[in-house]
């Protein structure tokens, strides 16, 4: 089977656009956009990434042992665009976040975001599985619609009448 039609079919389904966050040797905050996410278990609190086993951001998160998943509203297509280039350097400037409970940078206008412990690592492929457990949860006061990525495209929800 072609790559070029595996990723013509998956990218039939919709996903959720997030922001990988962690820290790099030094301490400084990195990230870079995933969609490869998704809620694993409510007890204990588990959820899954994938990432490329060729990311920068990947090396630095195995060390850190710890993440942070932000999940993007519609309004953030920007930083979604900023952190899926592949240098690091420079992605925070002109980026709003905060440092949460376990030092992650956690980005300002998401719609919620979660830091989490690594619990365990998988294979898959070209990519490693990673499980995080929840730490600790944060949701802004006010709410938005999720940023969405469909047929390589960023999409918004449109309101159903009914």
């Amino acid at each position: 089977m072609e790559g070029i039609a595996w990723r013509g079919i998956m990218g039939k389904f919709a996903t959720g656009v997030t922001v990988i966050t962690t820290l790099d040797e030094a301490g400084r905050p990195i990230g870079m956009t995933a969609n490869a996410f998704t809620s694993l278990s409510l007890e204990p609190p588990l959820l899954l990434i994938c990432l490329d086993k060729g990311s920068s951001t990947l090396v630095s998160l195995l060390a850190a042992r710890k993440f942070a998943v932000n999940f993007l509203a519609d309004t953030q297509e920007e930083v979604s665009r900023r952190f899926a280039r592949k240098s690091e350097t420079d992605k925070f400037d002109e980026v709003d976040y905060r440092e949460g409970e376990l030092g992650l940078p956690i980005l300002g206008g998401c719609l919620a975001s979660v830091e989490c412990s690594l619990a365990n690592t998988l294979d898959g492929g070209d990519h490693l599985i990673l499980v995080g457990q929840g730490e600790y949860l944060y949701e802004p006061e006010t709410q938005s619609s999720p940023l969405l990525f469909y047929q390589g495209k960023y999409r918004a929800l449109q309101a159903l009448e009914i």
